[in-house]
């Protein structure tokens, strides 16, 4: 924390409309609140990632000021103080002010602050202590961090089917354009287009799907990347992998007639993916930032390095990159979409049962892959195991399974446009995130209702969730 010179605050959506039902229900009074966050930091930024929201009782809870005209009441404080220190969640008090598009705290705000707020961080042993007010669109904040260091507040970040952006006062947003995003312009403004360059995004496998992602995101002209893929590409990859060449599969040395030494060392010289999308991306956009990192997403040292993105493309099919995500979604609050396709052909005839294309919004504190069954504990098992053990047990190799570029493109394009409708806040507001099946050989298209257990350990609010806990819970990697 000793690094960092602002704050965000990141609430989901459903949290966000209970608080502010409660500071906004009516008349023009203040009504307080007090919020339990989990704490990230990341390149300068504190993220203040809102697992529990308090509402305080109107007279009871929050009471007349001896000082101000509306305080919480010293017992409830003391309640929250002791929750939070021992969940080693960020103290936040919430209270609400008029009107619209700005507010700030007042003199007597302050002067609370700077009488209270040392006494308080001390008391919670090294977790940060705040104030966040809020108006009818707008929110500020006075966050301490140990040292007496105070940030105040970036934004507040509301996720959900839409994102959406809170701020002290309205932005004058300029964007220095060049003609390459023109068009663009057109339909997000400088705004969106602003939001787009700041931004970054993690892209979980580089292959079929990953590759087209890749290129997506940079010609949108979002300003960092993060590729992530353990994998060197082969012939049979060609097809399907944007940008890809016959050298990068260290062609004529890895066909199939060359001699068995050749084409292993082939193979073994042939490019890796996560470096094919990076030159993808850097011939799409020359000014975005890519980071290519070839290992496996699964990984600790790996997967950490996703925790400040702002959103996540699951484009790898394994069920340990699956667990990773889901738990990385759920506990730093990063809202993501898994894209996949398959093909299904009758084994003895070889005829054409199915192919589709799937995308599923994974939201935090909302849709989860465990609550929809889509992390197996068998596939988990079996991943963990050496090839030794797997072949010693009989679980052999698996085929390679059928892929075709066309159906890949249908998820990843539908991903992505979700995403800048989402994370621009274009989006309807009441728009769902369903997740979403093209089933090509009929050509249907079909919406699935997620489920959600609401005692999941994972995307639930109980005791025992790893929701908003940042890194107070270990992430379930492979080492």
């Amino acid at each position: 924390m000793k690094n960092a010179t602002v704050c965000s605050i990141h609430i989901s959506q459903r949290i966000f409309q209970k608080l502010y039902a409660h500071l906004f229900h009516g008349g023009q009074d203040e009504h307080g609140a007090v919020i339990a966050a989990g704490v990230h930091e990341a390149n300068g930024e504190l993220r203040l990632l809102v697992r529990e929201v308090f509402l305080a009782k109107d007279g009871i809870d929050y009471v007349p000021g001896k000082y101000g005209y509306r305080m919480l009441r010293a017992e409830f404080i003391y309640d929250k103080i002791q929750y939070c220190r021992e969940k080693k969640l960020c103290y936040i008090a919430v209270h609400n002010h008029g009107g619209t598009d700005s507010v700030d705290f007042s003199a007597d705000d302050l002067t609370s602050h700077e009488r209270g707020y040392p006494a308080l961080l001390d008391v919670m042993q090294g977790s940060p202590v705040g104030a966040l007010v809020l108006a009818a669109n707008a929110a500020a904040a006075d966050v301490w961090v140990p040292g007496g260091q105070r940030l105040e507040l970036k934004e507040l970040r509301v996720i959900g089917p839409v994102v959406r952006r809170i701020f002290s006062r309205k932005k004058d947003v300029r964007y220095a354009s060049t003609t390459t995003y023109d068009r663009q312009l057109l339909m997000f403004g400088n705004a969106g287009q602003k939001i787009l360059s700041e931004s970054k995004v993690g892209v979980i496998g580089a292959g079929g799907v990953g590759s087209l992602l890749v290129e997506y995101l940079s010609r949108l002209g979002v300003g960092h990347i993060l590729v992530a893929d353990d994998d060197r590409i082969e012939l049979s990859n060609l097809s399907r992998i944007v940008g890809s060449t016959y050298w990068d599969a260290r062609f004529p040395f890895t066909y199939k007639r060359m001699p068995g030494w050749i084409r292993k060392a082939g193979l073994r010289f042939s490019a890796k993916k996560a470096a094919i999308a990076q030159r993808v991306a850097k011939q799409a956009n020359p000014n975005v930032a890519i980071e290519a990192i070839f290992g496996n997403f699964a990984y600790k040292e790996i997967a950490l390095r996703f925790l400040d993105c702002d959103f996540l493309f699951l484009a790898a099919d394994s069920m340990q990159a699956r667990l990773v995500f889901n738990a990385i979604v759920h506990q730093y609050l990063i809202p993501g979409i898994q894209i996949g396709s398959k093909i299904l052909v009758e084994e003895r005839s070889g005829l054409l049962e199915d192919a589709y294309s799937v995308y599923r919004w994974i939201i935090p504190g909302e849709s989860c892959l465990w609550c929809n069954g889509l992390i197996s504990r068998n596939g988990l098992a079996v991943e963990a195991k050496t090839e030794r053990e797997r072949r010693a047990q009989d679980y052999g190799t698996q085929a390679p399974s059928p892929s075709v570029i066309t159906l890949n493109a249908v998820g990843a394009s539908h991903a992505v446009n979700d995403f800048l409708m989402s994370f621009l806040g274009v989006a309807n507001e009441n728009v769902t995130t369903d997740f979403r099946r093209f089933k090509h050989v009929s050509r249907e298209a079909l919406i699935e209702q997620p489920r959600k257990d609401d005692d999941c350990n994972e995307c639930g609010r109980g005791e025992n969730s790893r929701f908003a806990m940042a890194g107070i819970r270990e992430l379930p990697t492979a080492a």
